[in-house]
């Protein structure tokens, strides 16, 4: 049984009101799946309801003033119902529907609303998010038994799978995200289904791929929708390949193509998922770094292959563009050279995090680490693991690493010391900086002002 009160009072009521007006209503979808998998977990959400109701007549209900028409083409409106405390709370209602070709691969051709509730749940993805309660008369409908499916922890197609997939590629990319995030398994059917499907995924839009890309990633277990993006059942599997490819091929071509046996597969997930979440999208994106630099030599090569997949398919913002630009062109972190460089002092370590910004060094070390702990590469790990604790202790004393953190700036050399605007003030400042990134305690205004003095002094000055 679904724990109804675990589900927002407004949401009962809402049901309770279309149920007055004599409409079946029921709450459905992922929020029934999380309430019965996990009746004392707090994460179930999106409480949307489906009800025999047209959306004219949810308008009736409700009133006009707190229906928002977000998609009543396809019988879906979004009912603005107040919380205890005042604030609205958003539902999105659909009415019961049938849908009917789906040409494109896509959308279906034609929305048709019906009365039969098993009917409406006939058209969904999978039997787990098939399910309907009646919060009111506390009564499940599970025709295509979603419970049997949660108990055996499993992802099945309602129906067909092959029927199913046809009428929207993006429900295998759905599958494995499920599978990810509810540590299920999908059923041998419907797995076996991906293949035909790769051909409907192309049609699917950008933006929706990459949604289901980044929840997958930020899955507690994006190897295992990972592997099956592989076609991989289990860890042990070999690639599948196929006339068609696989799933990874379709979304990340670039990645699959490096990814060339199943160690290099088993090492590359086990490193993504062992990384924070908002560092598993470059980690996934890390085999590339090896075509990269052989393309390096190629200027324009990198960064027009780097837009194609970040802007034009991905559809990142520009801030996740450039981070991840920099992370995949950046070369790897030696984790000893500061102490081959310097070993009793730390000058090469502030040179190497002026070098950086502090997002991307510590995107470049956590990631080189995970990757070095999913190959088993005890030494490596440790001296990475030293670097990191390096660099954090050094952090920590807020070492001037950038011209804007000197004691002195551009205009105090133009006005103590006669400068004209031009070159040799830049190539003052950076002399400077190099100058307490060897030696912090420099940083004073007097110090770095005689500095310059000197430097000024000496005739071949021109770094």
């Amino acid at each position: 049984m679904v724990p109804t009160h675990r589900i927002p009072p407004e949401v009962t009521l809402a049901c309770r009101r279309l149920q007055e007006a004599g409409f079946p209503a029921y709450v459905v979808g992922g929020a029934v799946r999380d309430l019965l998998r996990s009746p004392s977990d707090n994460s179930a959400k999106d409480f949307d309801l489906t009800t025999a109701a047209k959306p004219e007549q949810v308008i009736e209900v409700f009133g006009r003033k707190k229906v928002i028409p977000t998609g009543i083409a396809h019988g879906t409106v979004t009912v603005l119902c107040e919380r205890e405390s005042g604030k609205p709370h958003p539902i999105e209602i659909t009415t019961f529907r049938g849908e009917v070709g789906f040409s494109d691969g896509r959308r279906p051709d034609r929305v048709e609303f019906i009365t039969d509730l098993v009917e409406d749940l006939r058209r969904r993805d999978f039997t787990v998010n098939a399910i309907a309660w009646d919060p009111v008369r506390q009564m499940l409908v599970d025709p295509f038994d979603g419970q049997g499916d949660l108990l055996r922890k499993r992802i099945r197609a309602v129906g067909d799978p092959v029927a199913r997939f046809a009428e929207d590629g993006l429900r295998v990319m759905r599958a494995v995200r499920f599978a990810a995030q509810l540590g299920f398994v999908v059923e041998p059917s419907t797995r076996e289904a991906f293949a035909g499907a790769l051909s409907t995924l192309r049609k699917v839009s950008r933006e929706r791929i990459r949604d289901e890309l980044l929840k997958l990633l930020s899955a507690s277990r994006p190897q295992l929708g990972l592997r099956l993006m592989l076609h991989q059942s289990d860890e042990s599997a070999s690639l599948s390949w196929g006339h068609e490819g696989n799933m990874l091929q379709v979304v990340l071509p670039e990645v699959a193509h490096e990814i060339t046996d199943v160690h290099h597969a088993q090492v590359l997930f086990a490193a993504i998922e062992s990384l924070p979440r908002p560092l598993r999208l470059g980690a996934l994106l890390w085999p590339m770094r090896r075509w990269l630099a052989s393309a390096g030599a190629k200027v324009l090569t990198v960064p027009k292959a780097l837009g194609e997949l970040l802007d034009e398919r991905l559809k990142l913002p520009s801030a996740d563009r450039l981070h991840l630009t920099t992370l995949l062109t950046t070369p790897a972190i030696d984790p000893d050279f500061p102490d081959r460089i310097d070993p009793l002092h730390g000058a090469s370590l502030r040179r190497l995090m002026a070098a950086h910004t502090a997002s991307t060094l510590d995107a470049l070390l956590a990631t080189q680490q995970a990757f070095a702990q999913a190959e088993g590469d005890s030494s490596q790990v440790a001296r990475l693991t030293l670097l990191i604790g390096r660099v954090l202790d050094e952090r920590a004393k807020r070492p001037p690493l950038q011209i804007g953190d000197l004691a002195v700036s551009g205009k105090d050399l133009l006005h103590e010391l006669a400068l004209p605007q031009g070159p040799l003030l830049g190539e003052l400042l950076r002399a400077l900086l190099d100058s307490v990134l060897e030696d912090p305690s420099q940083n004073e205004r007097a110090l770095l002002l005689g500095k310059a003095k000197n430097l000024l002094s000496q005739r071949n000055f021109r770094h």
